[in-house]
């Protein structure tokens, strides 16, 4: 069997900080997440997060204007 090593890794930590909130973490980056029916606008819902993420996808291949 042939294994080939990885490209690339990656490694996210996600922890609840209260009933209304979480936080997402990568490398020394940290992220506040949403996690409250009700709302928090100092923080990223999860679909919020997700378009952010295509976002960023999409900004790495584009000609830098």
């Amino acid at each position: 069997m042939n294994t080939t090593p990885a490209k690339m890794s990656f490694h996210v930590e996600t922890l609840r900080v209260d009933a209304h909130g979480s936080l997402a973490r990568c490398k020394s980056a940290e992220i506040a997440l949403d996690t409250d029916l009700a709302g928090n606008p100092a923080a990223f819902n999860p679909a919020e997060l997700l378009l952010a993420a295509l976002s960023a996808c999409m900004r790495s291949v584009l000609p830098r204007q």
